[in-house]
């Protein structure tokens, strides 16, 4: 048991990190941070979310694919760019609302209004 207690604990590490190299790099704006650089973030959390094989993770892996193939595009469309921002902020929010570690939910909470910010901006809403 004490085994995959602190398994737990280096997996919460691990997300943590990684939620706090996210919200460090959305903090600039989406459009300062480039195309190049939301598409290595993205394609990170989209290979986490999949191998994490949890059932309520997967919309949310959909969902950054769908990012990901509008920023790949060549033209993306902001709107609906700032749409898919907008539905991984309800997504993200939806996670931090359940039972899981305080800080992890924290750093959700924090990614949900950044991705809720960025994504009113993009499709003209703020």
């Amino acid at each position: 048991m004490e085994h995959s207690t602190e398994r737990r604990d280096v997996e919460a590490n691990d997300v943590g990190a990684a939620l706090d190299s996210t919200i460090a790099s959305l903090l600039g704006g989406v459009e300062r941070m480039g195309v190049e650089a939301a598409l290595s973030v993205i394609g990170d959390w989209e290979e986490r979310l999949t191998a994490s094989g949890n059932p309520e993770l997967m919309p949310v892996a959909e969902n950054l694919t769908a990012l990901k193939a509008q920023l790949s595009s060549g033209s993306p469309d902001q709107v609906a760019a700032g749409e898919i921002l907008a539905d991984l902020s309800e997504q993200v929010q939806r996670l931090a609302n359940e039972d899981i570690q305080i800080e992890v939910a924290d750093k959700l909470s924090q990614l949900s209004v950044l991705l809720s910010n960025e994504g009113d901006s993009l499709a003209g809403r703020a």
